[in-house]
């Protein structure tokens, strides 16, 4: 009989917790019901134990201040993350460079010779014309050539490099020989068109091997295209002919670029050297 008693016991606590319950979360969700006659008792005994019940005019103070102002919900997003919750990451689809990859490149980028023509604006619109160099010109082959040498020179001299280029034109076809080339190839380096430049110098060098004018033309050519390994060596070839002072003053300054170019590739290339020797360390 004691068990029985003591199971009825322990039932009837049990229901009155779960009525316990279910009574303060009607409170929680109205919590002025605590300041009705059938709630003084439980009032009482919230305060009995050291508790505090606001009044009404407090609660309805707290419910303001807890709903979120306009201009806090119409702001930055950024109030709504929680600062606990993890940034989204880029993937790697995504993701950019790093920096350290960004200052590489950047560094690896020779600047920029403002002195040296692109390749797309390094040559004529149409190839230029040229002589048949294995027909023996006539007298009235000469007199054409001679005139047009004539105005070639009055043209150059008042800076009218594409006229002058045109009067060359007329010479290398009547008579060609390695002079007129070459001097039509200086026109074109005028014109900053270094490609049609090489070429002359190259249709010159075929009819005289040895013609200093052309070689020093073709190593020019090739300074204003950036070659300067190139540039130094034709340059050279044309002075152990005929050597002069202008020549040379460009020999110094494609040295010096000759110079900066290597020293760059080098330091490009340790750096690359070392950049792998630490990739097969991390590796290891």
């Amino acid at each position: 009989l004691g068990g029985w008693s003591s199971e009825m016991a322990t039932q009837d606590i049990d229901a009155a917790v779960k009525m316990l319950k279910n009574t303060v979360d009607i409170i929680k969700a109205n919590p002025q019901l605590l300041h009705t006659p059938q709630m003084k008792f439980f009032k009482e005994f919230i305060e009995s134990y050291g508790g505090h019940v606001p009044n009404p005019t407090e609660q309805k103070q707290d419910a303001e201040a807890s709903k979120p102002s306009t201009s806090s919900q119409s702001g930055s997003k950024l109030d709504d993350i929680d600062d606990d919750e993890p940034m989204p990451q880029a993937t790697s689809s995504t993701a950019g460079p790093t920096v350290e990859e960004v200052s590489d490149e950047e560094e690896e980028k020779e600047e920029a010779d403002p002195e040296v023509v692109p390749d797309s604006e390094a040559d004529l619109p149409e190839q230029q014309k040229n002589g048949d160099s294995s027909k023996e010109p006539s007298d009235q082959d000469y007199e054409t050539a001679s005139s047009a040498k004539a105005a070639a020179m009055d043209a150059q001299s008042s800076g009218d490099f594409d006229k002058a280029a045109d009067h060359w034109t007329q010479a290398v076809m009547a008579a060609p020989n390695a002079m007129v080339y070459a001097n039509r190839g200086l026109c074109y380096l005028s014109m900053r068109k270094p490609l049609a430049a090489l070429r002359d110098a190259e249709k010159a060098l075929e009819i005289n091997p040895d013609s200093a004018k052309a070689l020093k033309l073709k190593g020019k050519a090739y300074a204003m295209l950036g070659k300067w390994t190139e540039a130094a060596h034709e340059l050279g070839q044309g002075q152990s002919i005929d050597y002069d002072e202008d020549t040379y003053a460009i020999e110094r300054k494609v040295k010096e670029k000759h110079d900066k170019q290597v020293a760059h590739e080098n330091k490009v290339k340790e750096r690359r050297l070392k950049k792998e020797k630490e990739r097969q360390e991390r590796l290891r």
